[in-house]
């Protein structure tokens, strides 16, 4: 029996010495790379090698040998293996003999390497078994994973684009079939089995090949989306009956393949609408895992390579496969960005083709849902949606249903109510991901029913503070706030508007009418003089949540989407069956007469139809009317000029903002002030509040005297007319 170094008795090792040996009669040039030789060198003897090289050549040919002025022939026995086998393989005349030996030294390491299976060669026949590879594809990919297990080393240094040559020698196959397995449109690297330099992948099988994961192929890569993340069918309203309907006949009628694109913010219900879908189909979701068993991340190879498996796993006619979270998989990638994390050049598909390709050959009927805008995505790509829908923020309604469907889940009806429910959907704007965050979080803290309502509130402030939420309770007027000492100019009175607007929603006018009323109302005039407060107050009014939007939130640098905000804007305010404030409008409603660019044009366009559509309440405040176009200011139901305040209006504010009385030597003084807004008083109150000293009405004058100076000198809006 030969003596040994550390032979490894599994699979891996006997297939280690079969490519060996494959490449060691195939190769046919001069070896390069000692590192080819490691083979021998780590598991064979020194001395039964040289035992069986001492008997294969003659003594004048080791002598020769010996004797090379060469240092890459010169053969010394005494060198570590590797040496001595680069030397003996480099006299080209006598390589026979060189391959004759190592064929020698394989066989006697085959003989005990032992025929037991073990992790590898399992986990090798599942990956055979579930992504359908022939022999070949098998094969290739086994030998990628040996090199990137063992000691194998190519015997010269291998570039990327010749590595389908040196495969076909270690496998014994001939080039041309094996460079056509190895092609971007193979499994191997359809399914990033091989990555883009040909070698084995560990970014997408991760830990399976080591039996790390007692999972199966399948379920490492996708699993069962959870029935509980499904609302009811109704809850969807509009997306059900319209866009459901839509869907529903598009499945069926597909045989399969049916890609839906599902985007917009993130918590708007998107991934509970393709579960919901489902349901109602009374299909499987097959949900594309996002996170391995640590919690990390997959990267993009590995999601890449579950839908590829879930396509060929599940009945096309039974299943829906949900692609949560694919803004990574969906992005463009110009200008040199790395979709996936590399580069598919040198000839290979590039990230663009890759994700065309999987979108034209999917063979179960696919929901993809995205955070990111459309545009972010490549038009080649969004053009092979057979149908998408932009999901919007939630409104009231559809926050109530997520409550009711989450406290239901966690097991919460005793301590939630119905009108719990009511009243946290109409303060807490945030998102379902939200919601279930706070109510499992209820769940495990476990509070008396007396504190469940303190518990909510302290969960939720923060996580609201996080999103950027606001809560749905903030736009109030004033707790002092009044319609008396306004100065509102025009024959309709402010109190006359709030009873019209409440008149027109009592009507409950249809879309169908013959000349439908719109109500749409224009405050305009200086800072401070109480546009804003006028909204809340008939907000609250009129018992009507207020969608305050501002003229730069809509604004975009893209072309077209600026449109696109005015537009949800409108959606949402009229889902929510809410009055639509659009504060600071100026940049939306310039002339068009002055525009200089095209996109200056259209949105003003789509405000006036936007405008001449909306079921609703819509008011719009700004300081600069004579910069809005014509035809807008004709779509104004109402349009109520607010002036700087007449002499009662400023004792009605002082006293009442003060709660100080004014003697006639101080009326005299105020009324000597011009240019006095109802936002002035506010600010010296709180100035004067935070100074905390004794503050007599003279100094309060004085205050709001600064105040009218600062505004003369420095306010714009005073320069064009508005005095």
């Amino acid at each position: 029996m030969a003596k040994f170094k550390q032979i490894p008795q599994n699979f891996l090792f006997r297939k280690l010495l079969k490519y060996w040996g494959n490449m060691v009669h195939n190769y046919r040039d001069d070896c390069h790379d000692d590192d080819f030789f490691n083979v021998v060198r780590n598991c064979f003897d020194h001395d039964k090698a040289v035992e069986l090289i001492e008997a294969a050549y003659t003594a004048k040919e080791l002598d020769e040998m010996k004797a090379s002025k060469s240092r890459c022939n010169r053969l010394d026995l005494t060198d570590p293996l590797d040496d001595v086998f680069n030397a003996l393989w480099n006299h080209e005349g006598m390589r026979d003999k060189c391959r004759a030996v190592l064929d020698a030294i394989r066989e006697y390491m085959l003989a005990d390497a032992g025929t037991g299976k073990d992790v590898a060669e399992a986990r090798f026949a599942e990956l055979k078994r579930v992504l359908k590879l022939d022999d070949l594809e098998a094969e290739i990919l086994t030998f990628a994973y040996v090199r990137d297990q063992t000691c194998f080393s190519w015997p010269v240094r291998v570039e990327d684009r010749e590595k389908p040559l040196y495969y076909a020698m270690a496998l014994d196959r001939s080039y041309a079939e094996v460079a056509k397995v190895m092609s971007a449109k193979g499994k191997l690297l359809k399914f990033n089995l091989l990555d883009c330099d040909y070698d084995f992948s560990r970014r997408t099988l991760g830990g399976y090949m080591d039996g790390t994961s007692d999972e199966t192929i399948e379920r490492r890569f996708y699993k069962k989306c959870d029935a509980r993340d499904a609302l009811p069918w109704e809850f969807f309203g509009d997306l059900a009956s319209r866009d459901g309907e839509v869907l529903k006949r598009m499945i069926a009628a597909s045989g399969g393949k049916c890609n839906i694109l599902l985007y917009g913010a993130p918590g708007t219900g998107k991934t509970s609408f393709a579960c919901s879908l489902a349901k109602e189909l009374g299909r499987t979701a097959y949900e594309i895992k996002q996170g391995d068993d640590d919690g990390k991340n997959m990267k993009s190879e590995a999601r890449m390579m579950g839908i590829q498996v879930c396509n060929m796993q599940e009945d096309p006619a039974e299943s829906l496969m949900v692609v949560d979270e694919a803004d990574e998989l969906l992005r463009s990638s110009s200008c040199g960005f790395s979709l996936f994390g590399f580069d598919f050049g040198g000839g290979k598909s590039t990230e663009k083709g890759v994700m065309n390709s999987i979108l034209d050959e999917t063979s179960i009927p696919a929901i993809w849902i995205s955070n990111a805008p459309a545009w972010t995505m490549d038009e080649s790509v969004r053009r092979r949606f057979d149908y998408s829908i932009c999901f919007e923020r939630l409104n009231g309604a559809q926050r109530v249903a997520i409550w009711k469907n989450q406290v239901a889940k966690h097991g919460l009806e005793a301590l939630i109510t119905a009108a719990k429910v009511e009243e946290y959907a109409a303060k807490y704007e945030t998102s379902a991901g939200g919601i279930s965050t706070v109510l499992a979080n209820v769940k495990r803290m476990a509070p008396p029913a007396e504190k469940v309502d303190e518990l909510v509130a302290t969960l939720m402030k923060p996580h609201c503070k996080l999103m950027g939420v606001k809560d749905g309770n903030g736009f109030l007027p004033a707790k002092d706030y009044s319609l008396d000492g306004l100065n509102v100019k025009g024959k309709v009175t402010p109190e006359r508007i709030v009873n019209a607007v409440r008149n027109y929603l009592d009507a409950g006018f249809s879309a169908a009418a013959e000349d439908k009323p719109r109500m749409n109302v224009l405050l305009f005039g200086p800072p401070g003089t109480g546009k804003t407060e006028f909204v809340k107050y008939l907000g609250k009014a009129l018992d009507r949540k207020v969608l305050v939007v501002k003229g730069s939130d809509l604004l975009s640098k893209w072309v077209g989407e600026s449109e696109q905000n005015i537009a949800k804007a409108f959606r949402r305010a009229e889902a929510e069956h809410a009055i639509l404030f659009f504060d600071e409008v100026d940049g939306l409603l310039q002339d068009r007469s002055g525009a200089s660019h095209s996109w200056e044009i259209t949105q003003v366009n789509e405000l006036l139809q936007q405008m001449e559509n909306f079921d609703g309440v819509m008011v719009a405040a700004t300081n600069f009317s004579k910069n809005l176009d014509a035809a807008v200011m004709r779509r104004f139901t109402f349009k109520l000029e607010f002036g700087y305040l007449d002499d009662e209006g400023k004792r009605l504010f002082f006293e009442r903002m003060f709660k100080s009385k004014l003697d006639d030597t101080e009326f005299s003084e105020l009324k000597e002030l011009r240019n006095l807004a109802p936002g002035d008083f506010r600010t010296v109150r709180q100035e004067q509040f935070y100074l905390g000293d004794a503050v007599s009405n003279m100094d309060r004058i004085e205050a709001l005297k600064e105040e009218c100076a600062l505004k003369k000198d420095g306010d714009h809006s005073a320069r064009i007319g508005f005095h």
